[in-house]
């Protein structure tokens, strides 16, 4: 990651003396084997991709720091090596990031005087990567590819060399390639195990599937393929860097050639936002704020001078971390660039519990015909392929489910129905198209309900910011057009209900508060409420309906990420102030149920990356709410649905890429859950 080049130019002038090349250890050509290389057969495993030095660090925190005591691989694709620096070349500039990455990963680590190993591991592909390895926790590696970084003015175009941006762009077969420092003479003193490297396209991708296969990931993380938040307060910044846009996509590119470790399928595709989170409200707490901070401190080095009132740290002097609307507003803020969404689990027509999650690049399903019962699957719905994370999940008035999906290989929205003659089989997807077909790749996921005329409807955030529907016509079918119902800045994480007077309701996450639709009747026309503004979410929305028509608003706050509610009174009307339900900060996004007995049931991935859970102590009453702590580890945002006997069910999935599932003993809400079981094969 980079901040605007202007800055850079004054820190090249103002900064005091030019620090010497910081060089690796010398390197051997190893070729470690597969058992020291990644994970343990069977264990959880993570793998990151970034563009820069600092982007995980920036992007990917706290969940970085939940995974240390697993095995955990960062892969960095270029050198960070922008010009305007207090270094005598781009190469030494790169080296000394490249230690204040090592610094922060053991920060990361727990690890307060690191050692590392450094190796110049040949792979098959015939390309030589730096591979470092912290000594005191060996789980713990840095890859670095060392590509020119595209804020690098000395590297020239023509002569069939490209950006990374460019390079993807290009696509397969094409001739183009991107090289290594140390490639050029302006490059300055390199090590020449890495230079006179040159990546094309193909040859980019197969490296990464490579690196995949070695390190065996069930968990790869990337950054933001197709940015959707293109608006800025700040004109002078970017929406995002073009080298974090390219790093994700070929990070998702070479994915499709994983399989998880020994093909099993086990592996989930997790993208964070970049730049742009800053819009957003901060969603972590100050606790957990301080700590990014600390991480991002160690990586940037020492302070050395102040220039201007910029903090100047020895490994990377460009950042500022304690200007507030870029780099100072990142510690505070993680967001995913697709949830999965709070609701992803639902009866069938039968009383069967049904789940639904993206693994191994297409959806899976799971399926529990009897409450309590044995689980089948992950079976693969067929046409699933290529859709990203945030799947909607409804059921239709005949209680058949319907899941819409964003896919991702030409960007439109796709449903697909169970089949109404075999229990868990499907028919053919239905591809509803996209409501800005000039800027496909930025609308939003799907938030589908059901109408009180027993048709369906789909929303989803619009690329101008705004909100766009689709309602089923009489027979079934979709017409071609999409309605745009308004509304500005706009976030993911849409949430629709019925409400006891038959008219659809739509809410909607904006960096300014919540927006309100309701149909002017029935299957109606859907009329705005200006006036329904409160306190902007941190995340997504979830709305819940109680027996008596009531309706409530769950989501995190922005600052503390607590849960707070939002309901409506006896006589309809909105509560005017979102009351907190205190308990642990989360992530994501809040699941809800109501059961039979009146009392809505939360549950959050918490601050340390576990589930907790909350029930009301009485129906419409969020005061003195107790919160427990299940345990559990997950991935995303948990889901909490009844089962057919009325027992509130928790799924979450592991960051082993397999789902668990924990259940009440009884169908009340004080009544306990059991142990975490595992769903399926």
């Amino acid at each position: 990651m980079r901040f605007p080049k202007t800055v850079g130019t004054v820190l090249a002038v103002a900064l005091s003396t030019p620090q010497a090349p910081v060089h690796a250890a010398p390197a051997e050509i190893v070729q470690p084997p597969a058992s020291v290389a990644g994970a343990t057969r069977g264990d959880e495993s993570f793998l990151q991709i970034v563009a820069h030095q600092d982007d995980d660090l920036l992007f990917m925190t706290p969940d970085l720091n939940r995974q240390y005591g697993a095995p955990s691989v960062t892969v960095f694709l270029t050198g960070g090596e922008t010009t305007g620096t207090p270094f005598p070349g781009p190469c030494a500039y790169s080296e000394s990031r490249d230690t204040g990455a090592r610094a922060a990963h053991a920060r990361l680590a727990g690890v307060a005087n690191p050692s590392w190993n450094t190796a110049a591991v040949r792979l098959t592909s015939g390309k030589t990567v730096q591979v470092d390895t912290l000594d005191q926790a060996p789980q713990i590696k840095l890859v670095f590819l060392r590509l020119h970084e595209g804020g690098d003015t000395n590297f020239p175009g023509g002569a069939g060399q490209a950006t990374l941006d460019t390079l993807f762009n290009e696509g397969p077969g094409a001739p183009s390639h991107q090289a290594t420092l140390g490639s050029l003479p302006a490059d300055g003193e390199c090590d020449p195990a890495y230079a006179n490297q040159a990546y094309t396209h193909d040859e980019l991708v197969a490296t990464l599937t490579e690196l995949m296969e070695r390190f065996r990931p069930t968990v790869l993380r990337a950054q933001d393929p197709r940015v959707p938040y293109g608006y800025s307060r700040d004109p002078q910044n970017p929406a995002d860097h073009n080298d974090h846009i390219a790093a994700a996509r070929f990070a998702g590119k070479a994915a499709l050639g994983y399989h998880g470790p020994d093909g099993n399928g086990r592996v989930i595709l997790r993208n964070y936002r970049d730049y742009n989170v800053r819009m957003d409200p901060p969603n972590l707490p100050a606790s957990a704020a301080r700590e990014k901070r600390k991480t991002f401190l160690a990586y940037l080095g020492p302070k050395r001078s102040v220039v201007g009132g910029w903090y100047s740290g020895a490994h990377d002097p460009l950042p500022d971390p304690d200007e507030p609307y870029f780099y100072g507003a990142f510690p505070s803020r993680q967001y995913p660039r697709w949830s999965n969404g709070t609701a992803w689990a639902a009866q069938d027509a039968t009383g069967a519990l049904n789940a639904f999650a993206v693994l191994d690049n297409r959806v899976q399903a799971w399926r529990e015909p009897v409450p309590g019962g044995a689980w089948s699957g992950p079976v693969p719905v067929p046409g699933g392929e290529d859709l990203a994370p945030a799947l909607g999940v409804v059921r239709d008035a005949a209680g058949l489910i319907h899941l819409f999906g964003f896919r991702l290989s030409d960007d439109r929205i796709v449903t697909v129905a169970q089949s109404a003659t075999a229990p868990g089989s499907w028919g053919e997807w239905t591809v509803l198209g996209t409501p800005d077909p000039a800027a496909p790749g930025f609308v939003g996921g799907p938030a589908p309900v059901l109408g009180g005329d027993g048709r369906l409807t789909v929303f989803v955030r619009n690329t101008g910011g705004g909100v766009s529907a689709l309602s089923q016509l009489p027979d079934g079918g979709w017409p071609a057009d999409w309605a745009d119902l308004g509304g500005t800045r706009v976030r993911d994480g849409l949430a629709a209900t019925l409400a006891a007077d038959g008219r659809i309701e739509l809410f909607a996450p904006t960096t300014d508060g919540i927006g309100h639709w309701r149909q002017s009747a029935p299957g109606g026309p859907f009329v705005r409420d200006t006036a329904f503004l409160g306190p902007a979410p941190a995340g997504p929305l979830t709305v819940s309906r109680a027996d008596d028509g009531r309706l409530a608003l769950f989501f995190h706050q922005a600052g503390t990420g607590q849960v707070v509610t939002r309901s409506t009174r006896p006589n309809g009307s909105w509560a005017t102030t979102p009351e907190s339900l205190g308990g642990p900060a989360g992530l994501e996004g809040v699941a809800a149920v109501t059961g039979k007995d009146g009392r809505t049931t939360v549950a959050i991935r918490n601050g340390a990356g576990g589930i907790s859970l909350a029930s009301q102590s009485a129906p419409h009453r969020s005061a003195g709410t107790q919160w427990s702590d299940l345990g559990r580890q997950v991935v995303g945002t948990p889901t909490v649905v009844l089962d057919a006997v009325g027992r509130r069910v928790v799924l979450a999935l592991g960051p082993d890429a397999v789902l668990r599932v924990a259940r009440q003993a009884e169908p009340a809400a004080d009544s306990p859950f059991g142990p975490w079981q595992s769903a399926g094969n």
